[in-house]
């Protein structure tokens, strides 16, 4: 991305911040109105497309305090794996800060390639998605 394109993308498609949640710790909070249907509000960066590796839960279990706890509250899972991005959590998409909700806002598409507003989202009001949705049964 240039200059201009980074300008572009601050002044066109950003939508969120991070803040503490009533939910749980940390959540995605809308920065201004987000219309229903828009699929903008994370970066997509086909370039350089976020890998996941699996990793058992037995595996995650051995691990130390600091770092279970990272990949217990910021990974998707299902029975048997937690999905951890390649790069660790240096790097971080803030897509992973979404807090699980039964009535979600916004939904996964091609399993986080994105993200769609179900419905408008009013400035100041908290992203939630179903994390069902997004891995299934456990």
């Amino acid at each position: 991305m240039n200059k201009q394109q980074l300008l572009q993308e601050l002044w066109n498609n950003t939508y969120v911040k991070l803040q503490p949640s009533p939910i749980a710790g940390i959540g995605v909070f809308a920065i201004r109105d987000i219309p229903q249907g828009c699929r903008d509000m994370f970066s997509v960066n086909d370039e350089n497309k976020e890998e996941w590796i699996n990793i058992s839960r037995a595996e995650v279990a051995a691990m130390p305090d600091h770092s279970k706890d990272l990949v217990e509250n910021y990974c998707l899972y299902d029975a048997d794996h937690y999905y951890v991005p390649a790069e660790g959590f240096k790097k971080i998409d803030i897509s992973l800060f979404l807090n699980h909700f039964d009535k979600p806002n916004i939904i996964s598409i091609n399993d986080g390639e994105f993200f769609e507003a179900v419905q408008p989202i009013k400035k100041g009001e908290e992203l939630v998605i179903d994390y069902g949705e997004i891995v299934g049964d456990e």
